[in-house]
């Protein structure tokens, strides 16, 4: 398994790149990534469960993912399918609710898949964070999310 890692230190919009390598075909990875069912198996850091994840899987369709740490606080992204073009690309709206239930900084997350000779290459690019400090929160719990993906993958 393959892993990159860039990170733009911008200061008006740090950013973050991932890429990996997984022995899977890109349809399973990508179902993964739009089946609210499967997404739910494995998304969220280490440690974190999000059993109730909702996902449209549809241009403008909206998701929300509650996300449980090990503290049993709730934590929720939610957002809306800016672009969806099966087994290639996925471009989504992320935010965090806020305490008062008002949404948070309007982030997006870009995932293109891209098959190889072995499965598939995962890039994740993350962008419009609000500071570096939220970007490198980000970078640790898309690893453990990208781990746990892998590890739902195997079955």
């Amino acid at each position: 398994m393959n892993e990159a890692l860039a990170v733009d230190d911008k200061q008006d919009a740090p950013e973050l790149i991932l890429e990996r390598d997984l022995n899977y075909p890109v349809e399973m990875v990508f179902k993964a990534w739009t089946d609210a069912a499967a997404l739910s198996k494995w998304i969220g850091p280490v440690g974190f469960s999000a059993p109730d994840t909702e996902f449209d899987a549809r241009l403008g369709g909206a998701y929300v993912i509650p996300m449980i740490s090990p503290d049993g606080s709730v934590h929720t992204a939610r957002g809306t399918v800016l672009e969806l073009v099966p087994n290639e690309r996925l471009r989504i709206s992320w935010a965090w609710d806020q305490e008062d239930g008002s949404s948070g900084h309007q982030m997006e997350l870009a995932l293109s898949f891209h098959a190889t000779a072995d499965g598939t290459r995962l890039v994740l690019h993350h962008t419009k964070f609000i500071d570096k400090a939220a970007r490198d929160q980000h970078n640790q719990g898309w690893t453990g999310s990208i781990d746990k993906l892998q590890t739902y993958l195997t079955g």
